[in-house]
């Protein structure tokens, strides 16, 4: 169903890079995933090719899609496998710049350095002391379909960190801030170390004896043009990165409040409220539109994607009644939340039913 009151304008704040596709077509052949459905269904079969540089799609479209592969293949560790099978995927910039890193943890800081080119991130950081280095992540909280998005993310960020990675660098903790799957089995296998899941942030931890060891693949003059070029791009992405993208961001990661006001999340963004409204309002955009576009959006993948009951993605939100979410669900969608997820699920159906007839054979 159509989004209303101009929602569907703020729903692309996130993004990722389009090479992030790459090769999910092939995969999910491999698979028996239906691609070309799965895009349809997530607005991404616009999507042109060849996908250049600079290049970006929705992320929450791009980690739903995966989501719906994951569903389709019966594979909770569909994007993991993706990795493991495939490897990670075309190299960009910020790959290819880690590459010919001096050493891994130069690699490690140009990673953490450089990754929200490619992907928007809430969090990024990489640490390192003495014996130890780490880099970890956190999708921004307004990603409500997100499991596969940090498998894909975290085996991709460890498959490119193997390749300087010396003898002396071993990998020793990984944590997940994605739901426990049935079977750890896939991701302790492939990552080699036991693996924490439901975890605040996601992170690889490292025990390294010589950090400063040379990479082997080393290239100081192709390094320094890389790392120019993604400082260059990395300013381009931080000037075109809107205002309303931080403030939905703070909403998001505080949306589970009932009483969230413009106050709170001026505060989260160090400036005062007025400083707030002002900078809204030159982008013609007030806290409690970027509120109420918030809660559409994660309503929207709540009752689409998930089990969860109405009373529970109510109190997910920050309604204080499931009355109050049910009225809000009914000027987003036109009926009750429930109507809506029972329709989204008849849509779904329609579609398999059409995909089926359209492989039948008939009789000669």
């Amino acid at each position: 169903m159509p989004a209303r009151n101009g929602l569907k304008a703020l729903s692309d704040t996130l993004l990722i890079h389009s090479r992030a596709q790459a090769g999910l077509a092939d995969y999910c052949k491999v698979r028996g995933v239906p691609y070309d459905r799965v895009m349809q269904e997530n607005g991404l079969d616009g999507l042109s090719a060849p996908m250049t540089l600079g290049d970006h799609i929705s992320l929450r479209a791009h980690a739903r899609s995966l989501e719906v592969c994951a569903a389709y293949s019966g594979d909770e560790t569909f994007a993991l496998n993706w990795s493991k099978d495939m490897g990670p995927g075309r190299d960009d910039t910020v790959s290819l710049a880690l590459r010919y890193a001096p050493d891994f943890l130069t690699a490690l800081q140009t990673t953490a350095k450089f990754i929200c080119i490619v992907l928007d991130l809430s969090v990024v950081r990489a640490r390192h002391a003495t014996g130890s280095a780490s880099i970890a992540f956190a999708l921004s909280p307004e990603i409500v379909c997100s499991d596969q998005m940090i498998d894909r993310t975290t085996s991709k960020t460890f498959l490119r960190l193997q390749q300087v990675s010396s003898e002396g660098v071993r990998l020793s903790k990984v944590a997940l801030a994605r739901s426990r799957p049935v079977s750890t089995h896939a991701h302790e296998a492939f990552f080699g170390v036991p693996v924490r899941f439901e975890a605040e942030v996601n992170c690889l931890r490292y025990e390294v004896d010589n950090a400063r060891q040379p990479n082997p693949m080393r290239d100081d003059d192709l390094f320094a043009a890389l790392c120019e070029l993604n400082r260059r791009r990395l300013d381009d992405r931080r000037r075109a990165e809107d205002f309303i993208s931080r403030v939905c961001d703070a909403i998001a990661e505080r949306v589970a409040d009932p009483g969230l006001t413009a106050s709170t999340v001026a505060a989260a963004l160090a400036i005062s409220v007025r400083a707030l409204q002002r900078r809204l309002q030159e982008r013609g955009q007030t806290f409690q539109g970027l509120h109420d576009a918030v809660r559409y959006r994660m309503a929207v993948d709540f009752l689409g994607h998930t089990s969860m009951s109405v009373s529970e993605i109510a109190y997910r939100l920050g309604f204080s009644a499931t009355g109050n979410f049910s009225r809000a669900a009914r000027r987003w969608f036109g009926c009750p939340p429930s109507m809506w997820r029972l329709d989204q699920r008849a849509r779904s159906v329609a579609t398999d039913v059409r995909g089926i007839d359209s492989l039948r054979v008939e009789p000669t």
